[in-house]
């Protein structure tokens, strides 16, 4: 398993490159870019490559969330419909539908989320994230944590 220090470098990596992705493209069509917008394409993309990733390998990855994941627990066949939940609202982002909706929706899912990660923490629990699907063993830890809270404060901005 990776270590929090290299998880935190990979998954900086991984927003940072789909930040600057979508803030050259923005830039290429308008000088003047809109931060809001900017911010639904970053969550856009995000939502679509770590939804792509899980769909990948989906039994192994709801073999992995179903460990922490609260929800996912109790609610048989969560585990499996999840990856098409971050898609569908990648997609939404991206088209700018209904997106105080959406917002609300990742805001939910997101606190959800940095709940359950929080109670596995809490029991010492050492599991593997579900974040990048089965590819990478990266661990439940700070970094998970903090992947959610930042993807909460980019949905709680679009209100601000």
């Amino acid at each position: 398993m990776l270590s929090p220090g290299k998880s935190f470098v990979l998954s900086s990596t991984g927003f940072l490159l789909i930040s600057l992705v979508n803030y050259l493209y923005l830039k290429q069509i308008d000088k003047e870019t809109d931060h809001k917008l900017l911010m639904n394409n970053i969550m856009g993309c995000i939502f679509i490559v770590f939804g792509l990733l899980k769909i990948a390998n989906l039994p192994k990855f709801v073999q992995i969330f179903n460990k922490y994941d609260i929800i996912s627990q109790k609610v048989p066949g969560y585990g499996y419909l999840y990856p098409f939940i971050e898609i569908a609202l990648g997609i939404a982002y991206l088209k700018k539908y209904k997106l105080n909706k959406v917002n609300i929706t990742t805001i939910f899912l997101m606190i959800v989320s940095i709940i359950s990660v929080l109670i596995s923490m809490s029991k010492g629990q050492k599991l593997r994230c579900g974040c990048l699907g089965s590819f990478l063993h990266i661990p439940l830890s700070y970094v998970t944590l903090s992947e959610n809270v930042v993807m909460s404060l980019m949905s709680l901005a679009h209100f601000a």
